[in-house]
């Protein structure tokens, strides 16, 4: 018999450092070049096998614009993991980690709850801002994975990052 999950994961970064685009690509196979910001919060789903358990994920692609700070948080309740993005190419967008980090803590402050730092636009090496260095630094302090991902080009770290979440949710909290 097989058992089957239902896990809601969260994905939280600055605007515009590739949320919605890494979401789609993992969940749709699609990428698309015109940026259009997420108003408040998108929700997608992809069912998958992991570790021959069902599990159906739950997508939740967060605003990243300052204007949208107060509703996020209604979002996270629930959440199984969080993903934390940046984008490679603005060191500000790195910069600000430690704030997501404090705001979902803040909401979700069970350390079984898994977060995985993502360095997005790999494809722009000529313009990154960030080097593997930092970002390895900042996730290992933070009891963070960290994967480096270009949701135009795709690539199996994609589906690495989801499934890596997911195997430490179904490890730490096999009952739930």
């Amino acid at each position: 018999m097989v058992d089957e999950y239902l896990l809601k994961i969260c994905a939280i970064g600055s605007g515009s450092v590739g949320k919605t685009s890494l979401i789609r690509r993992f969940a749709e196979g699609k990428f698309t070049t015109n940026y259009l910001p997420t108003l408040g919060v998108d929700i997608t789903t992809k069912q998958l096998t992991v570790d021959n358990n069902l599990v159906k994920l739950i997508l939740v692609d967060t605003a990243g614009q300052e204007f949208f700070g107060k509703l996020r948080p209604s979002y996270y309740r629930g959440a199984s993991a969080c993903l934390i993005m940046f984008a490679l190419n603005e060191k500000s967008s790195f910069e600000s980690i430690p704030d997501w980090l404090a705001e979902f803590r803040k909401h979700i402050p069970q350390p079984s709850v898994p977060i995985a730092l993502a360095g997005n636009k790999k494809d722009l090496v000529e313009q990154r801002q960030v080097s593997p260095e930092e970002a390895h630094s900042l996730a290992k302090a933070k009891d963070m994975t960290y994967s480096e991902t270009s949701a135009k080009l795709g690539g199996s770290e994609i589906e690495e990052i989801f499934i890596g979440l997911t195997r430490r949710v179904l490890q730490k909290n096999p009952q739930e």
